[in-house]
């Protein structure tokens, strides 16, 4: 362990005990949840430090106590789109069904909020959007948890924006998930309760079939249709689309001491605390695993999706077992002789990367998604950390390069400090605050391009992305936007709020 020092210039600090192995990323959220504010950006000396690094990569000489700089960031930026391609509760979003929608959510220190973008809410509905803690997004409405439990909703009725039928009920909320339509929350006495448009029970929105089972749930994880649920007990209840993971009868009697549930767009597979991996679901899209049955009784460590395959990790990294749609990952038969030593496995919606052991990185699935890394090989050395966004994938190295393949083309960068990626192009941000940006789209028509802002680009502290558009938190807590209008890319609307600071 050692002892580490987050102070702002305001002259608040806290002291932190942490691994020498922990990640920068996690002092940056320990640090701001003790301070109550947001860090976006931490130094030691006059060196910014990557998210992605280590503490013992600072080389820290033994038992010498850290202490870090703190860039407390004046107003907070939330993509509910991010969270949902980031989050391991939901299926991974194609590129097609992604562009349904997009916006922003920004939250200044006293709390007051302001959405832009695809499907913003109104300015009186905003004044009710204080100190928001957590969105999620259907394609078409959004869901805000605050701190006090409560949930606050606005979009399209169809999509899971309108709550009147619940309000009651959202009190005590923990934890929000979303299908495609239709949106969960978790309560604290371990209840769901759900909602969605009026197609809402075939997206999950309707759990009254199953509303006797819906107690003691410790987690949920989502399909485009469907909901699973993982109770304290280790079973699992289901409902939503019967066709697309909502109708787990077939294996309810397998479905017991469940560690963790993964989802592809239209099935489930569930890891046994025994190593063991249960699917169901649409076949084609992984919901049946007869052909590698035997692969998955046991010794299965990890599961990761992309939008219609799986692919399981099995104790000590020896061995990947893949099945679903060959086209998007379900067939490794080309790359099975490399994949050994498998540290961990990403996937995008059309591919898969592995990260070995020696810092190698081993891809299939769609060549043109992410699939095929032939033309950056010579560079993925020494990584330490892969990205997965929409049809590409980034690397990250330790000597602090990107490196970047899959629709948008390739790139080697240096310095770099975060990557971010969206279905029209990719942002990088450098070590000294500036961006680099490239695949952007040829259309000009609703868009703000990146040219148009790049010199206002400086000092910033944070990237962050909708469906089609990039917010660029600067140090001094301004905003830059660019991308699709409609997406979040034009933020002229909001510049006085955002600005009040």
């Amino acid at each position: 362990m050692m002892d580490v020092e987050v102070s702002i210039l305001s002259g608040r600090s806290v002291k932190l005990s942490l691994e020498h192995t922990c990640r920068v990323m996690e002092v940056m959220k320990l640090s701001s949840e003790a301070l109550e504010l947001h860090i976006s950006r931490l130094y030691y000396g006059p060196q910014a430090l990557g998210s992605w690094w280590r503490l013992n990569d600072l080389e820290i000489p033994p038992n010498a106590a850290l202490t870090l700089i703190g860039v407390a960031s004046k107003l907070q930026v939330i993509s509910g789109f991010e969270a949902l391609c980031t989050s391991a509760d939901a299926w991974p979003l194609s590129c097609g069904t992604a562009l349904d929608g997009g916006a922003f959510l920004a939250i200044r220190p006293d709390g007051g909020a302001v959405v832009w973008g695809g499907f913003a809410c109104t300015d009186d509905f905003c004044e009710h959007l204080r100190d928001v803690v957590e969105v999620k997004s259907t394609l078409g409405a959004f869901a805000a948890l605050k701190p006090d439990g409560s949930v606050a909703c606005w979009g399209k009725a169809m999509a899971g924006g309108d709550k009147s039928s619940v309000s009651d009920q959202l009190r005590e909320v923990i934890g929000l998930y979303a299908t495609s339509r239709s949106f969960a929350a978790v309560k604290r006495d371990g209840r769901v309760v759900t909602w969605g448009g009026p197609l809402h029970a075939n997206f999950g929105g309707d759990s009254s079939r199953v509303a006797t089972e819906l107690q003691d749930v410790r987690s949920l994880r989502s399909s485009e249709s469907a909901f699973a649920a993982i109770r304290d007990d280790g079973s699992v209840v289901t409902w939503g689309n019967s066709c697309e993971g909502g109708d787990s009868s077939r294996v309810k009697d397998a479905l017991t001491n469940v560690t963790s549930i993964c989802a592809t767009r239209r099935a489930f597979a569930a890891l046994r605390s025994d190593g063991s991996v249960i699917t169901w679901g649409m076949v084609t899209e992984g919901g049946g695993s007869f052909w590698v049955e035997d692969q998955l009784r046991s010794g299965v460590q990890q599961l990761c999706a992309s939008e219609t395959a799986f692919a399981a990790l099995k104790t000590g990294g020896d061995a990947v077992v893949t099945w679903g749609d060959a086209k998007t990952g379900g067939d490794s038969s080309g790359v099975q002789e490399r994949l050994r030593d498998v540290e961990a496995l990403h996937a995008n919606d059309c591919a898969f990367a592995a990260l070995l052991k020696d810092g190698s990185v081993v891809t299939w699935g769609d060549a043109s998604g992410g699939g095929n890394s032939n033309e950056v090989q010579g560079e993925l050395h020494n990584i330490v950390e892969l990205q997965a966004f929409q049809g590409c994938f980034a690397a990250l190295s330790a000597d602090r390069k990107a490196i970047c393949w899959g629709k948008h083309g390739h790139r080697v960068l240096e310095n770099i400090m975060r990557v971010r990626g969206t279905a029209y192009g990719m942002a990088a941000l450098t070590a000294d605050g500036a961006v680099v940006s490239w695949g952007e789209s040829e259309r000009t028509h609703n868009i703000v391009s990146f040219s148009s802002v790049e010199e206002r680009l400086i000092d910033v502290a944070n990237l962050h992305v909708s469906a089609g558009a990039f917010a660029a938190v600067l140090c001094d807590g301004s905003v830059v936007t660019w991308g699709d209008r409609r997406y979040g890319g034009d933020s002229e609307r909001v510049q006085d709020f955002l600005d009040a600071r």
